[in-house]
């Protein structure tokens, strides 16, 4: 469940300004994410919807509530009007538990997200060990291949679509002879299946990527999400003893629990 002081954190980063990056669409893919944050979360598994842009030379992955809101903006369906009371309600449905965004070109990543009212990104060359096997799976009707890796201290399985081939995929995914509609780590924490796809020819997308974004490195990115996740900023001010040992117990045991997609670099 998102909470209220999240949805007022991410309203008042609203005022960020995007810049006009642009890119040109041959493909649309969506996906779901099956996800466990946190090991003892309830319910066990939340999820989010995203959506993959992209052509055969770059991708841009996004949360669809997110990309949905951009787009009302950019057609005049909604507006921020000054009053927080009538924006809050008119913004805050468009909050998801993952806004981050992810730009793949070239072999590099340029990694994006929204973290209490700050926006942080970092850059990184990626590339993944893929072994491919020679099992199939069906997928809505698409015969998939069945390929492995081992990335972020967890090992991932994948099936992608030869008859798809843009070496694309959900998240930092990509590297593969064809589009990826499934993959998840072997403990399937982390799910992420396609629902859609389709061919979409859009010249000019704007991407809505913040021009104030905070440029940091991925190690410092992390001790800050990791900060954001385990220690929420409502406890930092409270005076009162008994609520302090208790606030540290739930800090501790979140801090046990905590489980992104990335354990490690």
């Amino acid at each position: 469940m998102k909470q209220t002081f999240s949805l007022l954190i991410y309203f008042i980063a609203l005022s960020t300004i995007f810049g006009q990056q642009k890119m040109n669409i041959t493909f649309e893919a969506r996906y779901e994410l099956n996800f466990k944050e946190y090991k003892n979360q309830k319910p066990d598994f939340l999820k989010n919807t995203f959506i993959l842009l992209g052509n055969e030379k770059e991708s841009f992955f996004k949360n669809m509530s997110v990309y949905v809101k951009d787009s009302l903006l950019d057609y005049g369906k909604i507006r921020e009007t000054g009053d927080i009371q009538k924006d809050f309600e008119t913004f805050g449905k468009y909050v998801p538990d993952l806004p981050f965004t992810v730009f793949f070109k070239e072999g590099q990543i340029k990694f994006t997200n929204q973290i209490e009212s700050n926006s942080y990104y970092y850059e990184e060359p990626i590339d993944f060990k893929w072994k491919i096997t020679k099992e199939l799976k069906n997928i809505n009707g698409i015969k998939c291949i069945k390929a492995t890796t081992t990335k972020w201290g967890r090992n991932w399985i994948a099936y992608y679509s030869p008859k798809h081939a843009m070496p694309f995929g959900p998240y930092k995914f990509n590297g593969l002879p064809g589009l990826i509609f499934e993959i998840y780590d072997e403990k399937k924490d982390y799910n992420f299946l396609i629902y859609k796809y389709k061919k979409r020819v859009s010249n000019n997308f704007i991407t809505h990527q913040s021009s104030k974004s905070k440029k940091t490195s991925k190690i410092q990115y992390e001790k800050i999400r990791k900060q954001a996740a385990i220690h929420p900023y409502f406890l930092t001010n409270e005076k009162d003893a008994k609520l302090l040992r208790k606030g540290q117990q739930f800090l501790e045991e979140k801090e046990k629990n905590y489980n992104p997609i990335e354990l490690t670099d």
